[in-house]
């Protein structure tokens, strides 16, 4: 075998490794991005700690769902920047979402407190792709 054959073979290889079969998150999972928050927009990033109703030890940046109908909650440190809140904690536990979460999909996951009323304030999917 001439020298550099084994490098060449092996990169080869790895590059119809990437290009191959879309990964199984993309066909059979929905991934759900929690790690992007849009402060101008009063929405703040989110850790998810429980899938539909029990504990669940997720990535705080995203993981990946079933397809189906799942209830999500967790905690959230609000990003007071562009969307100051009045006096209060402004760690703040999340009440539930529930969403239907499509397999292929990429959701965007926030906690949406730009209402004046706190009670108004909750989870929302802010994007879709």
């Amino acid at each position: 075998m001439a020298k550099g054959f084994k490098g060449s073979c092996m990169v080869a290889a790895w590059a119809l490794v990437l290009s191959g079969p879309a990964v199984a998150w993309e066909t059979e999972k929905a991934r759900v991005i929690t790690r992007d928050a849009k402060p101008m927009e009063c929405i703040s990033r989110v850790s998810v700690r429980q899938v539909d109703g029990r504990e669940a030890f997720v990535s705080p940046q995203q993981f990946y769902l079933d397809p189906g109908r799942h209830s999500l909650s967790g905690t959230v440190a609000l990003d007071t920047r562009y969307c100051p809140v009045g006096p209060g904690n402004e760690y703040a536990a999340v009440a539930p979402l529930e969403a239907d979460f499509e397999a292929g999909k990429t959701y965007f996951l926030g906690f949406d407190h730009s209402a004046p009323d706190r009670a108004e304030w909750s989870l929302v999917v802010w994007k879709v792709e």
